[in-house]
C-alpha cells in the first residue's frame, strides 16, 4: 500500500506467510488451512487468515483492525471479524497494540501485579485454558493457581 515504505517493506513478513498460505491452498493438497500463533507471530497468523480467507488464532497477538489499510493487500473489517479470533490474557500488553476485531477471548492471569510480561507467556496462558475449560477426563497437567 502506499503508507508501506520501503524499509517497513523489507520486514513486511507477513507477506511471506500469506505466500506461504496461498502455495499450500493453491498448489498442494491442502485445500483447508488454518493459522495460529504467539504474540508477534499471532499478529501475523490474524493478518495471514485475513488475507488468504483462513480461519486464523491468535495468542497474545498483536491486533490489525486500525493498521488494516497499511498492509499489501489491505485487510477488511469483515475479514478480521469473522476469520479471526485472539486469546487476551488480562494485564498483557501485546494484545493492546491496536483495537481488537469482534472475536476475542479474555483469560485469567496470576502473575504477580509488578511482572510486566508474565501475562505474555504462551505456557501460562495455556495452563489458564486448560485450568478454566478442563481436560476431559485427563489431568490438567500444570499448575497455574
Amino acid at each position: 500500500s502506499s503508507l508501506e515504505s520501503e524499509s517497513i517493506s523489507r520486514v513486511a513478513f507477513y507477506r511471506e506467510t500469506t505466500a506461504f498460505v496461498n502455495y499450500l491452498k493453491d498448489e498442494t493438497q491442502y485445500s483447508t488451512v488454518q493459522v495460529t500463533g504467539h504474540s508477534l507471530g499471532g499478529g501475523l497468523a490474524l493478518i495471514t487468515g485475513s488475507q488468504t480467507n483462513s480461519p486464523a488464532v491468535g495468542l497474545s497477538a498483536p491486533n490489525a483492525m486500525l493498521s488494516r489499510d497499511t498492509f499489501d493487500p489491505p485487510l477488511t473489517k469483515d475479514q478480521l471479524n469473522t476469520l479471526t479470533f485472539n486469546i487476551v490474557p488480562v494485564g498483557d500488553v501485546v494484545p493492546m497494540i491496536d483495537d481488537l476485531a469482534n472475536l476475542y477471548q479474555n483469560i485469567n492471569c496470576t502473575a504477580a501485579a509488578n511482572d510486566i510480561i508474565g501475562c505474555h507467556g504462551s505456557t501460562r496462558s495455556a495452563c489458564e485454558i486448560q485450568y478454566t475449560c478442563g481436560s476431559g477426563d485427563r489431568p490438567v497437567i500444570c499448575n497455574c493457581v
